[in-house]
């Protein structure tokens, strides 16, 4: 009864001085919600960096081949027929290239997606197989012609303009097919040729010296967000089914490194581990050759940590005013234990004990910081709503935020309001009731 007694006698009080309430509330405002608006949109400026990372295949798995640690190597390759053993130990040293038979082959790519074609969307594999002008009339355009499987399309995210993308059967068949940008539409054919009007055309390239010819099964525009990987404005992707592109350029078939994407569900490094003991145990019995994955996970970690740590300091910064606000709390508590003498003297005179008096004082004041507090939140909710609309990532406030923010304001309250309160606690009540 003592402590509700006491908040309505603290509710009074701020009734009575509406104006100087909320002048003092101010910095308690200001301070919590500068503190939840910056850790709302700091929530969704890293959800949103995040977000832009994984478009550009944050979560990928690379897989490529790497020379074995030269303890293992073994001093010839006389015993076994194994994959690689025409190779020696200096085959691959720094800036060297894997024999034919070291390489990741389509076999081993389409029994990784039969094993674990429930966990990913798909997995890429690609080879430049070199640059090339093309001529029509009068028109030039310039090219890098890859041979791709049917994952390259989701890696690079491309968008489909017209036709169609490439297909399982296109790979087997070796089809002479080719995928071009909607800028080598208007390059090589001219401005009033569409995406839809060029499918079915005919292409001219050469490849390691020999012509040949292909026809447009597709059109696609590249990323929207301008993706580095895809060069100046002068050279755009002709693309051909990897089978037929390394039989025409005279390379082998398989491949030096692809690419996992995995499902959005699917953890990350379980995924990583599985997709590691599956392609290694290929070269279990290669004296010279492994397979190594990396990612991008560690860099995206690194980026949300460095993120986490400038939204403390952040609000770190702006939890100053806190402070500032701490320091009101106490100046008006002051004022109002002065304005307030001669009651505190009758309180005491018909036997108010010193920590009733104090316990008053001390309950005002947490009251003062609780309101302020209050409202700071949902300034702070507001604040944060609109800019993490800005960036067009929606984020809920932080539950911890929230009530970290209200434990402190209490906490003000508490270290702020003790002294005024200690002051009217050991006032002598004949001077108290003497007091003019």
């Amino acid at each position: 009864m003592v402590f509700l007694e006491n908040i309505r006698l603290a509710l009074s009080s701020l009734a009575a001085n509406k104006m100087r309430a909320l002048l003092t509330m101010l910095g308690i405002i200001i301070g919590i919600g500068a503190v939840v608006a910056i850790v709302t949109v700091g929530d969704a400026m890293t959800g949103s960096v995040n977000k832009e990372m994984l478009s550009y295949g944050g979560n990928n798995l690379t897989v490529g081949l790497q020379q074995k640690p030269a303890a293992a190597a073994p001093e010839n390759d006389a015993e076994g027929d194994t994959a690689g053993a025409d190779t020696t130990n200096d085959d691959l040293e720094d800036g060297s290239t894997p024999k034919e038979n070291d390489l990741i082959t389509p076999a081993m790519i389409d029994e990784y997606r039969n094993v674990f074609g429930n966990r990913i969307k798909e997995i890429s594999a690609s080879e430049n197989l070199g640059d090339l002008e093309l001529t029509n009339g009068k028109a030039k355009a310039s090219v890098q012609i890859y041979g791709v499987n049917t994952g390259y399309p989701i890696e690079e995210r491309l968008v489909l303009a017209e036709g169609r993308m490439p297909t399982q059967k296109d790979m087997v068949g070796r089809k002479h097919l080719s995928w071009v940008d909607e800028r080598f539409v208007t390059q090589y054919w001219g401005p009033r040729e569409t995406p839809e009007s060029v499918l079915g055309k005919e292409l001219h390239i050469e490849l390691n010296g020999r012509p040949v010819k292909v026809y447009v099964a597709g059109v696609y525009r590249k990323p929207e967000n301008g993706d580095y990987r895809w060069g100046g404005d002068s050279t755009t992707k002709l693309l051909v089914p990897a089978p037929l592109g390394k039989q025409l350029a005279g390379k082998p078939a398989g491949f030096d490194s692809v690419t996992v994407i995995p499902s959005e569900e699917v953890d990350n490094a379980t995924l990583r581990a599985n997709t590691d003991a599956f392609f290694s145990g290929y070269y279990t019995q290669n004296k010279r050759i492994t397979t190594a994955i990396t990612s991008n996970e560690n860099y995206i970690k690194s980026v949300k940590k460095s993120m986490g740590r400038m939204n403390l300091a952040i609000s770190a910064i702006a939890g100053i005013s806190l402070l500032v606000g701490g320091i009101g709390v106490m100046n008006i508590m002051m004022v109002s234990v002065t304005e307030r003498t001669r009651e505190i003297g009758v309180r005491m005179a018909l036997g108010a004990k010193g920590r009733l008096i104090r316990f008053q004082f001390m309950v005002e004041a947490i009251v003062i910081c609780l309101i302020g507090g209050f409202i700071g939140v949902l300034v702070g909710i507001g604040l944060g709503t609109v800019g993490a609309g800005m960036m067009d990532h929606s984020a809920k406030p932080s539950i911890t935020a929230i009530v970290v923010a209200v434990g402190f304001s209490a906490a003000i309250g508490l270290f702020f309001g003790w002294y005024p309160a200690n002051k009217a606690a050991r006032m002598d009540p004949i001077d108290a009731l003497r007091y003019e």
